[in-house]
């Protein structure tokens, strides 16, 4: 018999415990994580099966990020199978569909016409199936004039769930289970023995033991690394705080996702229906070394406008009826940690940015099978958990990136530049600080990741 611990209770770790039940069905499980699922990342989300509407322009042609897009795209066509056995076997009616209307409007600045462009050259390459269509033909999409889109398409195999029907799906089908056993506590550390965990630490000061340890807390991964003297080198996991507003939309909530390409160092607007009455609106992200509890006033302020603006002007009566907040996992390289590790019985999976939802099919079914060792048949190696920084850009490709991403995101916010050259001496000005950011952190032919900038600036980052 397998005793295996999971160390974490959002979507992955759901997903890997309902995978393994299934894989290796002589194996006892413990779930240990808090009921109240404080930070999760799941929960703030819309939750999208997105992979082509999150391409940036660049994206396919950089070695690493078109790696990782093959990688992400793998679980878009497993989502229509795991939602049908999921609310078979728990008896629960899920809210999902599928359909992605792309906007693309003048909000922001060309990076986001450049974006739109990307998409559907990919689109195309890998003949993924899409129509252009007209924007005024969106259903529910009626934005403010001036916000209008010029175009729009619509990407069949990408979707949405309502993510906290599906996990409270997961979760009925686990507790139904007398194979597995619930913990309603926080993981304090990890306690090694020679080459292998010896038990679990928990916040209660009580422990708990297995023969495997699945490690998936989300942003608290570093936290609890560092109160474990594991003596391994793992990249730091960041906190990437982010919030979405749910409204009670009724006659004016969607039938499908609406969203912009990504921007300003971001997953631009975005919009989804979460059952027939509410839509949710997100998203927004910063990048901290702790976690907060709280959204800062701008990020709803922002949120807000976007959705009376850029979605839908009825939308002025809707009723806010909730602001969720969620830490995004994000590593120093900004690619996950998955896999086993030089600790035996310890497998490794967190640093998923906001691509964990929609990654888990893929993902819970590569973990289930290193955790019941039967092997698994997708290439993980560009994310192996205990590795130097991976750097993904040149200094000169961060650079420009992260300047066209910071213009872009100040004429989301209402940036209007003089009549002069304003624009021309912003982009030196970032081009400059950028360049001592990258020199102080020895930086000479590998680039900060742009979202990351802010890390290294206020020394939270020192060097890679």
């Amino acid at each position: 018999m397998l005793n295996v611990v999971i160390i974490g209770n959002g979507i992955l770790a759901l997903t890997t415990a309902y995978r393994l039940l299934k894989l290796a069905p002589d194996c006892q499980i413990k779930i240990i994580g808090p009921s109240d699922r404080r930070g999760c990342a799941s929960l703030a989300a819309a939750a999208m099966f997105n992979s082509f509407a999150e391409i940036d322009t660049g994206t396919l042609s950089n070695a690493i990020e078109r790696q990782k897009f093959l990688f992400n795209k793998l679980s878009t066509p497993l989502w229509q199978t795991l939602l049908q056995d999921v609310e078979t076997e728990s008896g629960v009616k899920l809210e999902y569909g599928f359909g992605t209307f792309l906007i693309n409007n003048h909000v922001s600045d060309t990076l986001e016409d450049e974006n739109f462009d990307a998409i559907k050259a990919a689109l195309e390459e890998f003949h993924e199936p899409y129509e252009v269509i007209l924007p005024r033909d969106i259903p529910q999409f009626k934005p403010a004039v001036r916000m209008r889109a010029s175009r729009a398409i619509y990407i069949k195999g990408e979707g949405w769930a309502n993510p906290r029907i599906f996990i409270a799906a997961l979760e009925k089908i686990l507790e139904r289970d007398s194979r597995v056993k619930w913990i309603d506590k926080y993981c304090q550390s990890l306690k090694r023995s020679g080459d292998r965990i010896d038990h679990v630490k928990l916040n209660t000061g009580e422990t708990e033991a297995g023969d495997v340890y699945f490690l998936a807390p989300g942003a608290a991964f570093s936290s609890i690394v560092a109160a474990s003297n594991l003596d391994t080198r793992f990249p730091r996991i960041f906190y990437g705080v982010g919030c979405s507003i749910l409204l009670k939309t009724n006659g004016s909530t969607l039938t499908n996702c609406i969203r912009t390409p990504n921007r300003g160092l971001a997953c631009g607007v975005y919009a989804a229906p979460q059952d027939t009455g509410h839509t949710l609106i997100g998203a927004s992200n910063f990048i901290s070394p702790i976690p907060e509890d709280h959204v800062r006033l701008t990020s709803i302020h922002t949120l807000i406008q976007a959705a009376m603006e850029q979605i839908n002007s009825d939308y002025y009566r809707a009723e806010l009826v909730n602001v969720n907040v969620g830490w995004r996992p994000t590593s120093e390289d900004t690619l996950p940690l998955l896999g086993k590790t030089s600790i035996a019985n310890l497998v490794v999976c967190t640093g998923t940015k906001r691509d964990g939802f929609h990654c888990s099919p893929v993902i819970s079914n590569a973990m289930a099978a290193l955790i019941a060792e039967r092997g698994s048949e997708y290439d993980l190696r560009l994310f192996s958990p205990e590795r130097s920084l991976v750097h993904i850009y040149t200094r000169d490709e961060a650079i420009a990136i992260a300047v066209r991403h910071t213009i872009n995101a100040a004429y989301q916010h209402g940036f209007v530049p003089a009549k002069n050259r304003m624009t021309e001496h912003l982009e030196k000005y970032y081009r400059d600080d950028l360049a001592k950011i990258h020199d102080i952190a020895g930086a000479g032919d590998w680039g900060i990741p742009p979202e990351l900038v802010d890390m290294y600036r206020y020394g939270h980052v020192t060097q890679s």
